[in-house]
C-alpha cells in the first residue's frame, strides 16, 4: 500500500508523513508548495510531487506512477484566502476534493481520509452545543467548500464503496504555519514570542476559539484511517479539541510566563472578530470520535505552549 498525502508539505501534512514514515511506509507528497521545515530531513524517505489539485491529469499521473491505494485528503486554501478569493477557493478545495475522490474511484482505492473544520457550522444550531449531526449552515467560502467535501465523500462512499472518513478540525496550532487566516494568532503569538519579535493579535482578548495541537491533528488522523470499519458509523467526526476552550488573554498570559520579554498586543479587526465569534460561541461534543475509534488529546493549553516551543527551538533552523 502506498499513501498519498494531499498537502503534504503543509504543517498537518508533514506531521502525518513523519507519523506514517515512522509506520515504516514511504509515502508521497503531492503539494502546490515545496517541502519545509523538519520533514527536509527525511527527504529520502518520501516521494515528492509537485502540482495542484485542480487538474486531474497531473493527480492521476501521480496516483498511477507510484501506486497510491490511500490519500490522506489535507490540501486546499484555508479560511481567510478562501474569503478573499473564492474562486481560486473553488478551484483548490471543491475541484480539488472532486479530483481526490474521482482518482480514488478510478484507480479502485482502499481509503480516503478527508481533513474537514469545524467552520461547516455557523448558522441556525439549536442549543449551544453542536455535535456529529448538528445541521451545517456555514457563513464562509471556507466552510461551505468543505461542506461539499463531506457531503460528496459521503456519496462516493454510497455510490462506489469508498472507503471515506474524515475530521472535522478546529483551529490548529504548530510551528512553521505561513499562512494567515482568522485563528492564526493561535500559533503566531507562541512563534513570534520565542523569536523576540511583537506580534498585535487581531482577535478581541475574550476570544475564545476551538484549538488543537497539531500533534494531536495528525495523530486523530492516522488514528482514524487505522479504525477497525466496523466501528465507523458516523464517518465524519467532530474534534474539540482543547476543551475547555481558552481565551485569547488566557494565552497571551500563559505566553509571557513562559517566554521572558514577550511582546504581544490587541489591536480587533472586525472582519476576524466577527468570523471567530461565531466558532468561538460553538461547545464542540465530540463522544462519537472518543467512543467509536479511540480519540484522546494529549496537548492541552500548557503542554501545547510548552510543546510548541521545544518543537521550534529544536528546528529554528528550518522554522526562521
Amino acid at each position: 500500500m502506498t499513501t498519498l498525502i494531499t498537502g503534504g508539505a503543509g504543517f498537518i501534512g508533514s506531521y502525518v508523513a513523519r507519523l506514517v514514515i515512522e509506520a515504516g511506509e514511504r509515502p508521497v507528497i503531492f503539494d502546490i508548495a515545496p517541502v519545509q521545515g523538519p520533514l527536509l530531513e527525511l527527504g529520502e524517505r518520501f516521494d515528492f510531487e509537485r502540482g495542484s489539485l485542480a487538474q486531474l491529469p497531473v493527480l492521476m499521473d501521480c496516483v498511477e506512477k507510484h501506486a497510491i491505494d490511500r490519500v490522506f485528503h489535507l490540501g486546499g486554501m484555508l479560511s481567510l484566502p478562501s474569503e478573499s478569493n473564492h474562486r481560486a477557493a473553488f478551484d483548490a478545495n471543491i475541484i480539488g476534493t472532486y479530483n481526490v475522490l474521482e482518482a480514488a474511484r478510478i484507480k479502485r482505492m482502499s481509503q480516503v481520509i478527508y481533513g474537514s473544520t469545524i467552520a461547516t457550522y455557523s448558522k441556525d444550531i439549536p442549543g449551544d452545543e453542536i455535535d456529529d449531526r448538528t445541521i451545517q449552515r456555514p457563513s464562509s467560502f471556507y466552510g461551505v467548500s468543505k461542506t461539499f467535501g463531506e457531503l460528496l465523500g459521503r456519496f462516493y462512499h454510497r455510490k462506489f464503496g469508498l472507503d471515506f472518513r474524515g475530521l472535522r478540525l478546529p483551529s490548529i496550532v504548530g510551528p512553521g504555519a505561513k499562512t494567515a487566516h482568522m485563528s492564526i494568532y493561535n500559533a503566531w503569538a507562541i512563534e513570534y514570542a520565542i523569536k523576540g519579535q511583537p506580534y498585535v493579535l487581531k482577535c478581541d482578548p475574550a476570544t475564545r476559539c476551538p484549538v488543537l495541537y497539531f500533534k494531536d491533528a495528525a495523530r486523530a488522523l492516522v488514528d482514524l484511517a487505522a479504525a477497525d470499519p466496523l466501528r465507523i458509523r458516523t464517518r465524519i467526526y467532530n474534534i474539540a479539541g482543547v476543551t475547555p476552550a481558552y481565551s485569547a488573554r488566557e494565552l497571551v498570559e500563559i505566553i509571557r510566563n513562559r517566554v521572558s520579554g514577550a511582546r504581544l498586543t490587541f489591536e480587533p479587526d472586525p472582519v476576524v472578530v466577527e468570523l471567530l465569534r461565531e466558532l468561538g460561541a460553538l461547545k464542540i461534543n465530540d463522544d462519537c470520535a472518543r467512543t467509536e475509534w479511540g480519540l484522546q488529546i494529549a496537548y492541552p493549553l500548557k503542554e501545547m505552549v510548552e510543546d510548541f516551543i521545544g518543537e521550534f527551538e529544536k528546528y529554528r533552523n528550518v522554522y526562521q
